[in-house]
């Protein structure tokens, strides 16, 4: 069995053992490897020398295998206790839970009302522009030449911010919504880390 085999062998061992660190213990046997290649012993050698990878893929998931926590049921005295100290303490922690959602909501407000003003000015220039464009006919019939072009040159200008203001709020909404959901993702993991910690 040459290297590249062994590793192959190791990787698919590890993932079907379920073992998590699977990436460092086929860094670890790699480099192991190579270190006793250099060493003098011959590639054929080495492999006899190490255990199979089902052997060590056996032996890390028996190692690394969760224990069963044994759950004991709460008395009913004690239940009832808790249950009357939530109760009591509602108006504390409740009054604190409520804080933490309101900060939270007002957080992502704070975050989207870049994107929203930004698509709200790129709308409002974008139809504005094509409204004055439309007028820029009436305004040369009543007004002149003069004014009338300077009305069109108006309305193209307005067009075009809108169409920039869109662009850029476009452009930096991608990033917003890659942070809004990387936080979202991070809250979820830090509540279900406190919940089981409570548990």
């Amino acid at each position: 069995m040459t290297k590249n085999d062994f590793i192959k062998d190791l990787a698919a061992a590890l993932t079907s053992y379920g073992v998590s660190d699977a990436a460092n213990t086929i860094d670890y046997y790699d480099e192991l490897i190579d270190d006793r290649i250099e060493g003098g012993e011959t590639e054929a050698a080495v492999i006899a020398s190490l255990e199979t990878p089902h052997q060590i893929a056996s032996q890390l998931a028996d190692q690394f295998q969760p224990t069963q926590v044994q759950h004991k049921r709460m008395s009913p005295v004690l239940l009832v206790t808790l249950v009357v100290l939530l109760v009591l303490g509602s108006p504390l922690w409740g009054s604190l839970l409520l804080t933490a959602v309101v900060l939270l909501v007002v957080g992502y407000l704070l975050l989207w009302i870049g994107p929203f003003i930004g698509g709200t000015l790129a709308v409002a220039s974008i139809i504005g522009g094509a409204v004055s464009l439309v007028f820029s006919c009436f305004v040369t019939l009543n007004e002149g030449a003069v004014v009338g072009m300077m009305q069109l040159g108006i309305s193209f200008a307005m067009v075009g911010v809108g169409i920039l203001i869109g662009g850029l709020t476009w452009y930096f909404s991608k990033y917003i919504v890659q942070f809004s959901i990387g936080l979202t993702r991070w809250l979820i993991r830090k509540s279900k880390r406190q919940s089981k910690a409570v548990a």
